[in-house]
């Protein structure tokens, strides 16, 4: 063979090396191949969207008896017993009524009081209502509010006291009618009685019964 030919069938030799090289690289991957899709098409396996969580509020399975809310804030000049009483709006939870009286120090001295406010429930033209039985403490009520007891308490000027009334719209005897309190003048032992007027008004039931805690600092 001639060194031309030899030159040619190393040519040769040489070009079918490199064809064979790049057709092996055509048929290789980088990494880990992805899962196949399944049928339907989709390859959101495994992911969670926002719109498939559940969003709704958590079940309430009844409420809790508390205290009844604070009483508005008063206005206006400060009686000249030194002491102001404010009853706050009567609330209902589970059947049981709450209302909380606040007896603030107003004046310019100290205020001694001590035990139980004392109750004069009358109509809206001021006649008293006979058929109201006011109890000290809450025990023939309602386990959910608690009666600190009696006990002697020292007001400052701007301090107050705070008393919860609290009742039931119950029906024992049909054959009495409904007993309702649209007044109630409080006497605090330390001056005269005032009124207040309870919004809604004390709906009683056909039992009449009115519990009351003693006064504690607000």
């Amino acid at each position: 063979m001639t060194i031309r030919g030899r030159a040619a069938l190393t040519r040769a030799v040489g070009f079918a090396a490199t064809a064979l090289l790049m057709a092996g690289c055509g048929t290789q991957t980088s990494g880990t191949a992805a899962p196949a899709a399944p049928s339907g098409g989709s390859t959101d396996i495994g992911r969670v969207h926002a719109d498939s969580l559940d969003s709704s509020p958590p079940p309430q399975y009844g409420k809790v008896e508390t205290a009844p809310p604070p009483a508005a804030t008063p206005t206006g000049p400060c009686p000249d017993s030194g002491q102001r009483v404010t009853a706050g709006r009567a609330e209902a939870a589970m059947g049981l009524r709450a209302l909380r009286l606040t007896l603030t120090n107003c004046g310019t001295g100290t205020v001694e009081v001590s035990g139980y406010p004392r109750l004069r429930p009358a109509e809206a033209d001021g006649t008293p209502v006979e058929d109201v039985r006011v109890l000290h403490g809450t025990e023939e009520i309602t386990t959910g509010v608690q009666d600190p007891g009696p006990h002697r308490l020292t007001l400052r000027r701007g301090e107050s006291a705070i008393s919860a009334l609290v009742w039931r719209n119950t029906y024992d005897d049909i054959t009495e009618p409904p007993v309702t309190v649209d007044r109630v003048g409080v006497e605090t032992g330390v001056g005269g009685a005032q009124t207040v007027t309870p919004d809604p008004p004390l709906d009683l039931g056909s039992t009449g019964r009115l519990g009351t805690t003693a006064w504690r600092k607000g």
